[in-house]
Parts: structure tokens; sequence; C-alpha cells
């Protein structure tokens, strides 16, 4: 049987610029963005970790803005600002794959589920969620 997790509640702003920042940095590794901010070479890997709480901040919108060379802000969202909603994410973890195909000892997250929840902010949500528990 295949193990589901889930993250603690988050805002859909947050994710959605997780996703596209995937897309801005396309040719670039986790590494290479992390270095072309000035921050340590595991800050990308873990805001776009579904394991990680770390996420983006404004600070690094400004820095991630003038690495990408953006007009605007609004340009992080293409399809416009995301619903100001929170979500749990359920997801599992499968093998990346090596060049030649076979499985690798790292792990992907892959979403299996998004599920909007009800609550004011994160905290209230995570409670609500470990009472549920």
């Amino acid at each position: 049987m295949i193990k589901i997790y889930q993250t603690k509640a988050i805002f859909r702003i947050e994710y959605e610029l997780i996703l596209n920042i995937k897309t801005l940095r396309k040719g670039w590794s986790q590494e290479a963005l992390s270095r072309k901010m000035g921050l340590a070479e595991n800050f990308v890997g873990k805001c776009e970790s579904l394991d990680q709480p770390e996420k983006y901040n404004l600070r690094h919108l400004g820095i991630l803005k003038k690495v990408f060379a953006l007009k605007s802000l609004d340009d992080f969202f293409p399809d416009g600002i995301p619903n100001d909603e929170q979500i749990i994410i359920r997801y599992k973890k499968v093998p990346k794959k090596k060049a030649d195909g076979s499985d690798s000892k790292l792990m992907d997250n892959v979403v299996v589920e998004i599920v909007v929840v009800d609550g004011e902010t994160k905290a209230e949500v995570n409670k609500q969620k470990k009472k549920l528990v």
C-alpha cells in the first residue's frame, strides 16, 4: 500500500508561487537558483519541498524578481493572483529516475489531492487538524 502524506495548511498563493518559480527556473537546478539568490544551496529545495515548512517570503520575491529580470511581482502569477484560501496538499513519495531510467534513492513528491480548508490563519487550521487526528 502506498503511504499518503499531507502538508500543514498553506495559502494557495504560496503553492502557486512555488509552481511558477519551478517554471521560471527551467534549466536551472534548485542549487543554481539558490546561489543566484545569494542564499544557502539548499534554500530553494527546502522552499519547493512539500515536506519542509520553509516557503518564499516577501524579501525572497524581491531577490527572485531581480534574478529572473521580471518587471513586476505580478509576473510571478501569469494566470492571475490565486484565491485567498488555505489548502492542504496530500502527496505520495516516488523514486526519482536516474538518467538510465532506473529508480534513484532520492524521492519526488507527487501531488495526489489538494483540499481547501476553512480557517482564518494557518495556526487555527493546523490546530483543527490535530484535533481530528
